[in-house]
Parts: structure tokens; sequence; C-alpha cells
């Protein structure tokens, strides 16, 4: 079953590049052809040739082999460019569906995995994929069982008898592993799982390091990334262990059929029953067949984490968006009256509480402030309003429509986000502007900045708005960050700006600073804003206060 799924799985992917890898088989497929004519060659020489003295005969055999060889050199360089091109374009083509799945699912799977543990799925996994499955895997088994086919086929001409007993004893090398390569391959799934785990904890703990450091917790942190490695070790020796054990019984199995079938074949040799010539063909086919199954078995432990590796794919691969549009989901129109949250209940997990029977009105072109304090389910309100979630119970309406029989895009496109942390892009401020319309043209990226009240800084850059802003916007300061971002917002012209935080992370006075420029620029616009600081309530037509969840009181 693990083998019907794995060949499913990979022709979803394969499937555009299919004539390509009928050339590449018969690339193989001559390329063990050859090596097997090659081998039987040897009784030809011996006993047509070297011993009858016929020296025309022994030249022709050679000329063969010779053009033989001439074609092999030149099919094999072709099957190993069509391997090599192969390998990369499979990749990538996982590579581009992981990251295309990723685009669609809800905000609700981030929580869930980590980022350094997807990052390793989508580089590292899909990379043991193209190793263990096409470049080396696929193609070495494909050649491999090739070779083994073509040597049993010219086993059984040189003497069945031997062949027989050389066939049972392959069979059982064949067999005997299967279990274990099982076991190996669940194994090495968790070994995979593992080392994703230990990725998150090395990311979490790089991008915590301010706080690492503050709070003196470098040997908490090693204590804790040391048991993980501990963790990791134990997984390690047991999926390692199997994986190679998987490739050692056939080789000793091999092993033993080969002096079994020397025995048997010398003394047929000396009962003259099979010619010398025979007996010399059929051990370097013995011993041919010996380097094939070591290759075979080589490759089984690549293989096998092949498998585990597009295992942890096709999970990612196999979610689903929680939040998703209805089948006969209409455009959404632009906001005219109200936003109302009818009688809503969400809860993110048993765990962890969101808002509950929660019922509030916020009016068209209203500057509504949301106050309370971490957990009173400020942000769980905006995670709704963009269906980042939807509600357990309860409705969110948009001029009386209910958002779930809304598309998505029509819901978001009518909303400028900004937050506490600002998520700036690594390209240059033009681009990350842009971002809020890709359509956007440089007069309208220009005339956001102006309204954001950042366009002079952009200006004194070196670049100007071509100037990059580093990893997440490193090369500038909270409040430039926080401006770039509320011209991201303003460039898409929207219907609802929400600040979620956004200047809670600033000093008063840059606060001050922005919290005036959002005024400016609000009119006409509906704004929700939320904050913990009740001092703000006096910039607002209206204001929400919140407790565990619930509207304490308004006005």
């Amino acid at each position: 079953m693990e083998l019907i799924w794995f060949f499913k799985t990979l022709n979803k992917y394969i499937g555009s590049y299919r004539w390509q890898f009928v050339l590449l088989f018969f690339c193989l497929i001559f390329d063990a052809a050859f090596d097997s004519g090659f081998r039987a060659s040897l009784k030809y020489i011996i006993d047509a040739a070297i011993v009858p003295q016929n020296y025309g005969l022994l030249i022709l055999i050679l000329s063969l082999l010779v053009l033989g060889a001439i074609l092999y050199i030149g099919i094999g360089v072709l099957g190993l460019f069509l391997g090599t091109r192969l390998g990369i374009l499979i990749t990538n083509n996982i590579r581009y569906s992981l990251f295309e799945h990723l685009q669609t699912l809800s905000i609700e799977f981030f929580g869930r995995r980590s980022a350094g543990d997807i990052v390793k799925c989508v580089m590292s996994d899909t990379q043991k994929v193209e190793n263990g499955v096409i470049t080396m895997g696929l193609t070495v088994v494909i050649l491999e069982l090739c070779n083994i086919l073509f040597a049993l086929i010219f086993l059984f001409l040189l003497n069945w008898q031997l062949a027989l007993i050389s066939l049972i004893g392959l069979t059982l090398c064949a067999i005997a592993p299967a279990k274990v390569a099982s076991l190996a391959t669940t194994a090495g799934y968790q070994l995979l799982q593992k080392e994703g785990q230990v990725a998150g904890v090395v990311e979490e703990n790089i991008l915590s390091q301010a706080v690492v450091k503050i709070f003196g917790l470098e040997t908490r942190m090693s204590q804790e990334f040391s048991a993980q490695l501990n963790d990791l070790k134990r997984v390690y020796i047991r999926a390692t262990f199997l994986t190679y054990l998987a490739h050692k019984i056939p080789m000793v199995g091999f092993v033993l059929t080969q002096l079994v079938v020397l025995s048997i074949g010398a003394i047929m040799t000396y009962q003259r029953s099979i010619s010398v010539g025979t007996l010399a063909s059929f051990q370097v086919f013995l011993l041919g067949l010996n380097l094939n199954i070591l290759g075979l078995s080589s490759s089984l432990p690549m293989f096998i984490d092949g498998i585990a590796a597009l295992r942890r794919l096709n999970d990612i691969l196999s979610e689903t968006p929680t939040v998703q549009d209805a089948a006969d989901a209409i455009e959404l129109p632009h906001l005219q009256s109200e936003i109302y949250l009818d009688n809503v209940t969400f809860n993110y997990s048993p765990e962890r509480s969101g808002v509950n029977n929660l019922s509030l009105k916020i009016r068209q072109g209203s500057f509504a402030i949301l106050v309370g304090q971490s957990g009173a389910g400020k942000s769980t309100i905006i995670n709704l309003l963009m269906r980042f979630y939807d509600p357990d119970k309860g409705r969110i309406l948009f001029d009386g429509i209910d958002l779930r029989s809304c598309t998505i895009r029509s819901l978001r496109s009518q909303i400028g986000l900004v937050s506490q942390d600002v998520i700036l892009f690594n390209c240059s401020v033009r681009e990350n502007i842009r971002m809020g319309d890709l359509d956007a043209t440089d007069e309208q990226v220009e005339a956001a900045a102006k309204a954001a009240e950042i366009h002079q800084f952009i200006l004194s850059l070196p670049q100007g708005y071509d100037t990059p802003v580093g990893d997440r916007g490193g090369q500038l300061s909270g409040g430039q960050r926080q401006r770039i971002a509320l011209a991201r917002a303003l460039v898409r012209d929207p219907a609802i700006l929400i600040l979620d935080e956004a200047t809670s992370a600033l000093d008063p006075a840059t606060e001050a600073d922005i919290l005036n420029t959002i005024e400016r620029i609000t009119q006409n616009r509906t704004v929700i804003f939320i904050t913990h600081r009740m001092a703000h309530a006096m910039r607002a037509d209206v204001m929400y206060v919140l407790e565990n969840g619930s509207l304490v009181t308004s006005g």
C-alpha cells in the first residue's frame, strides 16, 4: 500500500514530463542490456574463439563490443543529463505546488505549524525527495532492476539449473528485508518530524534573542535544546539502524547464494556437464548481480528517506483551509451603511477563548476604538472581520450581508491593516508600499507615502523609493516602518482602515505624530482602532470596552 500511494503521489508531479521519463527509461534499459551482453560475451570469447583458436570470430566479438561501448557512453551521458534535468524540474514543481498551497491555507494552520518546520519541508524535504526518489533513488532502482532482469535471462540461457538456484536465493534476498524496510520508512518519517521540531526550536531561539539575553535565559535555552537533541538522537539511531539493516540483509543472503552456486557449478564443470566458458560467464554474472544488488540496496536508504519526506510534504498538501469561499459566494459590495457583529462567539481552541456572545455595531465613516487589556478579545474581532477565522456561532454582517456568503478576496480588498508588529518585505520601499495594491502606479505609491507623511524621509534615502528596507524592515526605525505600513494600507484606498495596536510599541512623541496623521487621513473612511489605552478614546466617535471576550460598555 505504501508503494501504491508513493507512485500515485509521484505521478502527479511527473505527468508533465512523461515523455522525458520514457526516454530516460530507454536509456536505462540500453545501459542494462549492454552490461548483460558484455558479461555474456565472456562465454563466447572462451568457448567459441579462444579454445578453438578462431581468431576471426574473436576480432568480430571484440569489434561489436567496442561499437556497443561507444553507444553505451553516448546514451549513458544522455541518460545522466535527463536524470539531472528531470530531478530539478520535478523538485521545483513540488516546491511550487507546496508554496502555492501554503498561500491558500488559513491562519489557523500557521498557528500550529512552526515556520522552521515549514521551511524545512519546502527546502530540505523536497531535496530528499529529489535525491532519494528521482536523481538517485528511482533512477538507480530502475537501472539495477533492469540489470537484474537481463542477468537472470542470460543465466537461464547459460544453465537453467544453476539459474534456478540463483533465482531462489535472490528471491529470498528480496523478501527478507521487506518488513524491515517498512519499519525503516515509518522511522524515517518520525525522524524528519523530529528534525522539523528541532528546526522550529532553533528558529524560535534566533527570533527571541533579545528576550533570551535580557532575562539571562541562555543556560535554560541550551538545556532545553540539549533535551531536544537527546530525543533526536533516540529517533535517529532507530531510523538509521533500520534503514541500513534493510540494506545489509540482501548482501548477506547474496553471499550465501553465490557460495552455493559456485560450489555446485565447480562440480558440474569438473564432471564436464558445463563448459569452462559457461562457468566463467555464470560467475561474472553473479558477481555483476552482487554489484547490482549492492547498488539497489545502497539506494534503499535514500529511497526510504525520499518516501518519508514525500509523506511529510503530503501532510501539508492534504491540509485544507478552515476558511474558504462558499460554492455560491458573491462579491461583497462596497461598505455603505454599517458593520454588525450579531451575537458572535468564537474560540481558538478549548483552552484559548476569543469572544463570547458579542454584539456591536460600527457605522460607515465612523472612528471606532476597541479598548481592553490583553486577552480581552480585541484582536479576535479583527481576525473575524478579515475572515482569518469564521465565528463558531452568530454572524458578521456588512450592510446586512453575512461575510460567509461573500468571497474572501472581495472582503479583504476593502480593508487596509496596520498592525503592531509591522511586516515589511526584503525589497525596496516602493515595492513594499505597492504590496497594498499591485496595480498601483508610481504616482499612487508616492501619493500614499505623502498621506502617511513619509514621502520626504523616503526622498532622503540613498536610492529614494528604490532603497531596500532590509530583512523585515531592519534598516528603518519603528516609526518609519509604521508609516510605510500605513502608506501600504492607504495605497489601496480601503473603505475600512484597521489599526491593531499600531502605535503601542512607539515612543510617545512618535505615537502622537502618527495618530495625528491617522486622524487627518481618515475622513470618509471607517476606522477601527485597537488599543489598551483609554486615553485614545477622546479621538473616537464611538468606543467599545471589552473584557474577557465580552462587551462591558460602549459610548
